[in-house]
């Protein structure tokens, strides 16, 4: 049965995650219908519900929005995804969850997956569905992040290695380490995000 809601709001959050929208750019209602291949009200729909999550702006009167990210957003979204992520640490695990290393995924997708089991083995399910927000919110920003703050493939083995072997302190530390070394380059990641932005305006 065709859902065209669900197709327009996995779509665009596909998107989103993509790092595909430009910082602050116009999503114009009907020529993502027009691309998606289904009529405007789906489309709308699916803006609105991004938007309560934060993958998107809506400016009442204007429309939608990519986010127009500064230095302190980018910031800020860093502390707040460690403080899920350390909140979920904090918790006793609930959830038998274990880690194992994705063979052939990027550095990005092996970071992600090993926050993604740190808040799994909570077993809370709004830290759980927070947390996952909280990822896509930054996808967009690790995607431009290697011209600024390039991860380290021996800082995400270690973080993948202290939690495969439940070096919990450890771990906790080099997580601490991880968001710092963002949060401290936040200024950096903001120019490359324009940057990326301007090269993306003038295809």
């Amino acid at each position: 049965m065709r859902d065209p809601y669900g197709q327009a709001l996995s779509a665009l959050a596909g998107f989103a995650g993509e790092g595909r929208f430009g910082s602050g750019m116009p999503l114009v209602i009907t020529s993502l219908a027009h691309e998606l291949g289904l009529s405007p009200t789906p489309v709308r729909e699916a803006l609105a519900r991004l938007a309560g999550e934060g993958l998107v702006e809506h400016w009442p009167g204007r429309g939608y929005f990519a986010p127009s990210l500064a230095a302190t957003d980018v910031a800020e979204l860093y502390d707040y995804h460690q403080r899920l992520v350390l909140w979920a640490i904090d918790l006793p695990p609930v959830a038998s969850v274990e880690f194992v290393k994705a063979p052939n995924g990027s550095l990005l997708e092996r970071l992600e997956q090993v926050f993604a089991c740190v808040t799994a083995r909570s077993g809370n399910r709004i830290l759980i569905r927070t947390h996952r927000l909280a990822a896509a919110r930054l996808r967009p920003i690790r995607l431009v992040e290697a011209a600024a703050a390039p991860l380290e493939p021996e800082q995400v083995a270690g973080l993948e290695g202290l939690l495969k072997t439940g070096r919990a302190l450890e771990f906790r530390a080099a997580l601490v380490r991880y968001h710092e070394d963002r949060m401290s380059a936040s200024i950096s990641i903001a120019n490359a995000m324009r940057r990326s932005d301007e090269s993306i305006e003038r295809i």
